[in-house]
């Protein structure tokens, strides 16, 4: 029986080794030596050599016993004594070396019949064509260790599928020998030369080998970490993908927000430009003239309303015996903002169409001049009293207190209501405030 072993040991090492790998085949697996030499030496007859290795077509080495001659090995192999040599000889031992004549060299790699080519479809995966022959995963992957993915399957390219029974198909290579892969594996030696239909000792260098209930579990783990480490290196690129995305467009933000910035800074700097150019001057100053004008012509016209209402009111005064008159709505008083004074921040915002007399919390109101009450509560100057007489109304705010309601005919001096600060107030104040025909006028005018 042929067992592979390095070269360089001891002839006792090599020897000892050859003898524990017999040991392990099996006395039940073991191949007679005839059947597994018989293609070299066709008239052996049953030799009692031990053949520690041999190089298909080159060398062989057997150990004989000491009475042994290298002629009788060189007539029990078929070759000439002078391709018989000794290497060593110990302990009644002899380990010979011999020459073999080269056999001829196959017309191609020989592989299994029971071995078939499947060539890729359209939409083939590895799980789909293991199971279109009824095959796991696993066995189909042991006959195709050249694999090196699950997933990449391209149409048109082959794949090894076993039609007998499922194993592990290996190539030799130099160095190796079927018998040497039998033994590497654990595979039974027997079954090996059934399912491969050749004697193991006829595979040359090159050759494929089957070999029978071993399966490729670690491979399909492998390419399965291989698949898992591709889809977390897509995950990663990805991510990576969208962290250049989220960068480019912050840098894009960011230079849309200094353009921005930039073109808001050359407005300015054009508006300082026009400010202080000739022409912007020339224009204010046009603009100055013509508002100075226009409140001229203003001031005229309220000058020219004032009397014609002062005229009206003296008018009806007179015509009813002069209790038609303004009178001052209250006896004690100091005058705090004037009509269409600026004087506060609310006066800035809203325009001031009356005056405010301060006086103390409590203070009485009077009526300035007879009329109808038309309000008397909460309105838009706090707590208010607004009495109608012709086509003027009075308005009197920020009261405490009224002291009439609404549809009350008042007469000139009559009691109406108490200072307060109700609404928006600085102080206890009341403002007073005249409209004619709905139009607020100074009630300074107005007054004695």
């Amino acid at each position: 029986m042929s067992f592979p072993f390095p070269r360089g040991l001891t002839f006792r090492a090599a020897v000892t080794a050859a003898l524990l790998l017999a040991a392990q085949a099996g006395a039940q697996q073991a191949t007679p030596l005839e059947q597994l030499t018989a293609p070299l030496q066709p008239n052996l007859q049953a030799p009692a050599d031990l053949v520690l290795d041999r190089v298909p077509g080159r060398v062989l080495e057997v150990v004989t016993d000491g009475r042994t001659s290298p002629g009788d090995v060189a007539r029990r192999y078929g070759v000439t004594p002078g391709a018989v040599r000794v290497l060593e000889r110990r302990d009644g031992l002899r380990l010979l070396q011999l020459s073999l004549p080269a056999r001829e060299a196959a017309a191609r790699p020989q592989r299994p019949a029971s071995v078939r080519t499947y060539v890729v479809r359209a939409g083939d995966t590895m799980g789909r064509v293991a199971r279109r022959f009824g095959l796991t995963l696993v066995d189909l992957l042991s006959v195709n260790l050249d694999r090196t993915s699950l997933d990449d399957l391209p149409v048109g390219s082959t794949l090894n599928v076993p039609t007998g029974q499922p194993g592990l198909l290996v190539r030799i290579k130099p160095g190796q020998s079927a018998l040497s892969l039998i033994a590497g594996y654990g595979a039974d030696l027997v079954e090996t030369a059934r399912a491969n239909d050749v004697l193991p000792t006829q595979l040359q260098v090159g050759d494929e080998l089957l070999l029978p209930g071993i399966r490729a579990e670690s491979f399909v783990e492998v390419l399965a970490q291989r698949r898992e480490a591709e889809r977390q290196a897509r995950l990663a690129q990805q991510r990576q993908l969208k962290y250049e995305r989220f960068l480019a467009w912050k840098k894009q933000k960011e230079r849309e927000r200094l353009e921005a910035k930039y073109e808001a800074q050359a407005r300015y700097e054009k508006f300082l430009a026009w400010k202080n150019s000739p022409e912007r001057r020339a224009q204010v100053e046009a603009y100055e003239r013509q508002a100075q004008f226009e409140a001229a012509q203003a001031a005229a016209r309220a000058r020219q309303t004032a009397s014609a209402q002062r005229t009206s009111i003296r008018a009806a005064s007179a015509s009813d015996g002069g209790r038609s008159g303004l009178a001052w709505p209250m006896r004690s008083y100091r005058l705090t903002s004037r009509f269409a004074e600026r004087d506060i921040a609310f006066h800035q915002q809203v325009f001031h169409g009356g005056i405010d007399l301060a006086a103390p919390y409590g203070t009485p109101i009077y009526s300035a001049s007879a009329g109808t009450v038309t309000q008397s509560g909460y309105g838009a100057f706090g707590l208010n009293v607004w009495t109608t007489g012709g086509n003027s109304t009075l308005i009197y705010g920020h009261m405490s207190r009224a002291a009439v309601s609404v549809g009350q005919r008042v007469e000139q001096g009559q009691l109406l209501g108490y200072v307060g600060c109700t609404g928006v107030c600085t102080g206890p104040h009341l403002h007073f405030e005249v409209r004619i025909g709905g139009e607020p006028v100074d009630p300074l005018g107005l007054l004695p």
